[in-house]
């Protein structure tokens, strides 16, 4: 019941923005939004960050990839500086928690993207395995990843779909989750 309660919301200019998301043929032709609020103007931008994912007009992800990847490297340079100092146990230990939970972290959004930006993140992948086997660039990398136990990108964005779905059904995750899925009984 709504009481007739005012409040009056202060939009923080430097912080307040907008997007509008538009098929990727349609970016040109769109024409750019404006919005006020009292005094304050609200900006339009091309790509926002909410809850650590980038997120651009056309949902393309490719802003989110080139950050993820760059944040995944920059550990990788480091750990790699210290391989031959650390055994391959705490290599994997130290991939798995700076690199591999980056790549893992909100990767359902990635579900149906293009294959070559897919390709990038599997790259991180495939290098952070040769850092913990000391693999050389040349070798074939599918032995080590099954040794590993690691699945590829694609299947991992794969994995937590159907887990994320696994749970609704089962109602192991949120009510608010569980009520998007209605079971057919045919």
């Amino acid at each position: 019941m709504f009481l007739g309660i005012y409040l009056a919301l202060k939009l923080n200019q430097d912080k307040t923005e907008f997007i509008v998301f538009t098929p990727k043929h349609q970016i040109k032709e769109s024409s750019s939004y404006h919005l006020n609020f009292s005094d304050t103007i609200v900006r339009e931008v091309s790509s926002v960050k909410d809850l650590g994912v980038w997120v651009d007009k056309a949902l393309s992800m490719q802003m989110q990839i080139s950050s993820r990847s760059r944040a995944c490297y920059y550990q990788l340079r480091n750990i790699g500086r210290i391989r031959p100092l650390i055994t391959e146990d705490d290599c994997n230990t130290l991939v798995c928690s700076l690199v591999t939970s980056r790549l893992d972290y909100a990767n359902a959004l990635l579900f149906g993207i293009n294959t070559t930006e897919i390709a990038k993140l599997q790259r991180i992948l495939n290098s952070a395995a040769r850092i913990i086997t000391s693999t050389r660039k040349r070798e074939h990398i599918t032995p080590i990843l099954v040794a590993l136990h690691w699945l590829p990108i694609d299947k991992r964005i794969q994995y937590k779909i159907l887990l994320y779905t696994y749970k609704a059904v089962n109602h192991i995750a949120p009510e608010y989750i569980a009520e998007l899925i209605t079971l057919h009984q045919p």
